[in-house]
Order: structure tokens, then sequence, then C-alpha cells
């Protein structure tokens, strides 16, 4: 009877320290990323092009309500990471904040804890050119 009680401690041991291991490399992963909050279309194309900016507000939460999932472009790190608990952004859609979160550098995804604004999100337009006359 001692036995068994001795090997059920040293199971319940085991996966003690199996637990503290596992939340000491989840602490591990915890990360502050900055960038802009836009929809995975309009800022993958952009990315495939080198090019890791905010893309248009109004156009990305337009996407982001037709269905399109919500990114972060990552310019520090020249990536897009894909949010995976979506409401936690649906507010920033189109600004440049900081997250802080679980990041998984595999997948190339991002849970956020909390989002904080830096910069509201602008519509920036290319300057066009005149036509001939």
């Amino acid at each position: 009877m001692h036995a068994s009680l001795f090997r059920l401690v040293l199971v319940l041991v085991a996966f003690a320290e199996i637990a503290v291991a596992t939340n000491q490399a989840t602490s591990e992963r915890k990360s502050v990323v900055r960038g802009w909050l836009s929809d995975e279309a309009c800022a993958g194309g952009r990315a495939s092009s080198g090019v890791y900016t905010g893309t248009n507000p109004e156009c990305a939460r337009k996407c982001v309500s037709n269905g399109k999932k919500i990114v972060l472009v990552d310019p520090e790190g020249k990536r897009l990471l894909a949010i995976s608990n979506q409401n936690a952004a649906m507010e920033r859609v189109g600004d440049y904040v900081e997250i802080k979160g679980e990041l998984n550098e595999e997948a190339k995804t991002l849970h956020i804890d909390s989002v904080e604004l830096l910069e509201k999100g602008v519509v920036m337009c290319r300057v066009r050119p005149r036509k001939k006359t």
C-alpha cells in the first residue's frame, strides 16, 4: 500500500514539474510587437512586394467586415503575423499599435493579451500624376 502511495506522489510531482516547465516556456514566448493592424489581403499584397507599412484603414476595416482575417504588419521583423484572437484586434484595425501577447514564431501567429494605440491610422493616397491636356 505504501509503494502505491509513493508512486502516486512521484507521478504528481512529475506532473507539477511539467506544468512549471510549460508555464516557463509560455512566458518566454510573451512578446511586445509594434505594427499596423490590417486585413490579410491588402497587407499580404504589400508584403509580397517587400512593403511593410500601414494600409488604408477604411479599406482594411471594410475587408475585415467582409470576412478577411486581421494581421499585424511588423515592419521591424518584415513579416505579417496572423492574429489568433481576432476580436481583441477588431477596434484597432488600421491603427499603429503595440501588442503584448504570445508570439508563435513557427506559425507566425500572435495571441493578443493587450493592445495599445500608438497612432491612429489615416488614409494616405498617392499623389496621382496630372493628366496631360
